[in-house]
């Protein structure tokens, strides 16, 4: 598969996506902020803080506004430690075409609302990259969480693709991208998310990235089912 294939194949995933848009669908805003933290070669410290906000949330007693949020630690190790010169040496995870994760989360309400809950979470994630010609790559990756929502254990699976060209922008370095997601989900049996998601990371010096997005989420076990966001995330690097 060519890379122009590969683009316009996750492109047509996405517009179906939309195109399959129902009644019921809430409009949420993902800000983030995370910082990596480089320890050597080989290893890095990646911190996230991010929050989930709606002014809608359907529930049993009602429509009401509500936040989350997630606090994680996360080490990050690379499996085969070979750079691509042409990016920023800040730019970790796409310097290695074979890394992992482990780490962990913390994720709870900002504000109450009867169908909220605490999650403790437990990850660990493999992501693999290989190139395409003009300068496209595309990657994968398979991510484990282990769940403790309210006191109730379970896992959840999900499998990433995805596609991405670096370019130049205003004199920027930007990295456009389009990924697809399924979620494997232990308490219903069944692959019951689905996420999609077109953005660009852009640097703004070696030190601090921002990276705006839209993503779209169909869940079959969750009311509404489809959801629309724009996430904004702002990245750091040390």
């Amino acid at each position: 598969m060519t890379a122009r294939a590969a683009a316009r194949a996750i492109a047509a995933l996405l517009w179906c996506a939309g195109a399959a848009a129902q009644a019921e669908t809430r409009d949420e805003f993902w800000p983030e902020i995370d910082a990596y933290l480089k320890m050597s070669d080989r290893a890095r410290v990646f911190l996230v803080a991010s929050m989930t906000s709606a002014s809608e949330r359907y529930n049993a007693a009602g429509v009401t506004g509500y936040q989350d949020s997630e606090l994680g630690a996360h080490l990050d190790v690379t499996l085969t430690p070979i750079f691509r010169p042409a990016l920023m040496n800040a730019d970790w995870e796409r310097d290695r075409y074979l890394w992992m994760r482990v780490g962990y989360a913390r994720l709870g309400a900002l504000r109450d609302s009867p169908d909220s809950s605490d999650e403790n979470r437990g990850i660990f994630e493999l992501t693999a990259r290989n190139p395409l010609p003009r300068s496209t790559w595309i990657f994968g990756r398979f991510r484990w969480e282990a769940r403790d929502i309210e006191d109730q254990r379970s896992n959840r699976y999900r499998i990433r693709v995805g596609a991405e060209r670096e370019v130049t922008w205003f004199e920027r370095i930007a990295v456009p991208y389009v990924t697809a997601e399924t979620y494997y989900d232990t308490r219903y049996g069944q692959w019951n998310r689905q996420e999609y998601k077109i953005g660009a990371e852009i640097a703004i010096d070696d030190r601090w990235r921002f990276e705006p997005y839209f993503a779209r989420r169909n869940d079959q076990r969750s009311e509404p089912a489809h959801i629309n966001a724009i996430g904004l995330a702002l990245k750091y690097f040390r």
